[in-house]
């Protein structure tokens, strides 16, 4: 059975990620009773989360794993004499109710399932990791049902480079259904005119002129040092050009040019 628009299929999916998710309305189920063929179904789960099967009826199966519907089944048919001692296995086909989407600088962006429990990190893990492109800081975006708060949404900034076991915090957060990941484009800043490698870089945290300047290479001959430029693009007021010394702070978008010598 091929994934209809809108949906996933966890066919080509390893089973770990998709043995603990939680089933709800929409997902498509593969229902085995060993020995049972007619017993043995694909079957949809209905917007109120009822999963209908032969003999049985209705089976509630909102928020249940795999595992759980399957022993819900098989006591089903014991309770109701169907059979003695069932056996039922219970996969997922298609999954819609538990996704979260990883959008920006990931090699596979896109939505995807949720595991029993899933990271952030190793959300970003199963989306083919970062792109040369990508920055450090992602962003989780996150639907707030608390009618209590005016603001509907919340964006919560997370660094992947926190280490710190009480920075920790943010990496670990658990995903949940509807969230969206967006990887940031990396930040740069530009630097040209007397340099030996003009062009536009990486940022660093605490960047300034004298590290900008190395990576682009060092000043060539005709170099003054007293000539140093930054064009910064300010709010209300367009690019602003300022004379900068060598301990300047360098931000983000910031142009940064080495003018020459007068001697």
């Amino acid at each position: 059975m091929s994934a209809p628009p809108g949906t996933l299929s966890t066919l080509g999916l390893p089973s770990s990620t998709v043995t603990d998710a939680r089933t709800g309305p929409g997902d498509v189920l593969r229902v085995t009773v060993f020995g049972q063929p007619d017993l043995s179904a694909e079957v949809g789960v209905n917007d109120k989360g009822i999963l209908t099967l032969p003999l049985i009826g209705g089976v509630d199966v909102n928020g249940l794993t795999t595992s759980e519907i399957g022993k819900k089944i098989a006591r089903a048919l014991r309770d109701g004499d169907f059979l003695k001692n069932p056996e039922v296995s219970v996969e997922i086909v298609q999954m819609r109710s538990q996704m979260v989407s990883v959008l920006g600088e990931v090699s596979r962006p896109g939505r995807y399932p949720i595991p029993g429990h899933l990271s952030v990190l190793e959300l970003i893990a199963i989306a083919g990791g970062l792109t040369q492109n990508a920055d450090q800081t992602v962003t989780l975006l996150r639907r707030d049902n608390d009618p209590k708060k005016s603001e509907s949404d919340l964006r919560i900034p997370i660094l992947l480079g926190e280490t710190g076991v009480t920075d920790r915090k943010t990496l670990d957060v658990e995903m949940r259904p509807g969230d969206v990941i967006y990887v940031n484009k990396k930040k740069q800043f530009y630097i040209h005119g007397e340099v030996n490698r003009p062009g536009a870089y990486p940022m660093e945290p605490e960047m300034n002129v004298m590290r900008a300047i190395s990576l682009g290479g060092g000043m060539t001959q005709r170099a003054s040092k007293r000539r140093i430029f930054i064009n910064r693009e300010v709010p209300d007021k367009g690019i602003q050009s300022t004379k900068a010394a060598l301990t300047d702070p360098v931000q983000p978008g910031d142009v940064v040019f080495v003018d020459e010598s007068l001697f």
